[in-house]
């Protein structure tokens, strides 16, 4: 019978401890791509649309947009303080123009950056209300920037512009009502924005299936080793 000595013990027990950290690293790797299937799942999903809300309920200002508020649908007012030109945007058709975009104070505290129209048009004076659906911000520049142009619409351009916190994110509106008169405007669609993540279905459930073989290999290893040194033993004797 095989004994292990003092001297080994030290070594037997960090082996031990580094095969436990691998099966437990492959475990949770797999539940990570398990994880990431549902989530491939629920994107295919049909949007369902939420009631409307107040910004202030999902937003605020000077703070990253949370997941839950991306393609919320919000109610606000407040009065214009500038306007600029969002050159190269798509619509939900594909097709490419230049927007129209305002940064409007908000009564509650704040300014957020409010998609307009499709053609240019003069600023409403006074308190606007105001309906639309929250989107992130832009992250891929479009044109350049100038003092009326954004090249992507990102609040974090005009940050050192402004004296009062920005709101992230950009509302596109679907409606703006001066004492309940409504401004008519070609408005931009877009659809709901979608998660993304990378792959298909099946590719992440075979990366599953990959790390937790690795975590049952690298737990049989061990095993395997001792048995054969066993064997030799035996055999020597």
């Amino acid at each position: 019978m095989m004994k292990i000595s003092k001297r080994e013990l030290p070594s037997k027990v960090g082996a031990a401890l580094i095969v436990l950290i691998l099966c437990a690293t492959f475990i949770r790797l797999g539940f990570w791509q398990l994880d990431r299937a549902g989530e491939f799942q629920e994107l295919q999903k049909p949007y369902i649309e939420r009631p409307i809300i107040n910004l202030s309920q999902v937003a605020t200002p000077g703070e990253n947009l949370s997941d839950d508020s991306i393609n919320q649908i919000v109610r606000f007012s407040g009065r214009y303080l500038d306007q600029y030109i969002a050159p190269n945007q798509e619509d939900k058709y594909g097709v490419k123009s230049d927007w129209v975009v305002g940064l409007l104070e908000v009564d509650s505290g704040g300014a957020i950056l409010v998609v307009r129209s499709t053609s240019n048009t003069e600023l409403p004076s006074g308190d606007v209300d105001i309906t639309g659906r929250l989107f992130n911000r832009q992250f891929d520049d479009r044109a350049g920037k100038s003092s009326l142009q954004l090249s992507r619409i990102d609040p974090a351009l005009l940050v050192a512009s402004y004296d009062q916190k920005l709101f992230d994110g950009f509302v596109l509106a679907q409606s703006e009502s001066i004492n309940g008169v409504e401004i008519d405007l070609k408005r931009p669609e877009l659809d709901p924005a979608k998660p993304n993540v990378p792959g298909y279905y099946w590719q992440h459930i075979s990366y599953v299936v990959i790390w937790w073989l690795m975590a049952l290999v690298v737990l049989f290893l061990p095993f395997y080793q001792v048995s054969r040194k066993r064997q030799g033993y035996e055999r020597s004797n």
